[in-house]
């Protein structure tokens, strides 16, 4: 029966670790800051310069 507790009481405990939220409420939390996409002076977002995918290989993207 002891056993049978703790192991209630452990799982208990891991519930409400993982459900709890890492960041204070007001503050923000750097992961999810970092995540945001920059703004231009309009407020649209900004374009990276000059990146490319590369999803295909360069003979490919000619013929698309």
């Amino acid at each position: 029966m002891k056993n049978a507790n703790f192991v209630y009481v452990l799982a208990l405990f891991f519930a409400v670790v993982t459900i709890a939220p890492a960041c204070s409420k007001k503050s923000g939390c750097p992961a999810t800051e970092s995540l945001k996409p920059q703004m231009d002076k309009k407020g649209g977002f900004k374009k990276s310069k000059g990146s490319s995918s590369a999803l295909f290989p360069k003979k490919m993207r000619k013929k698309m």
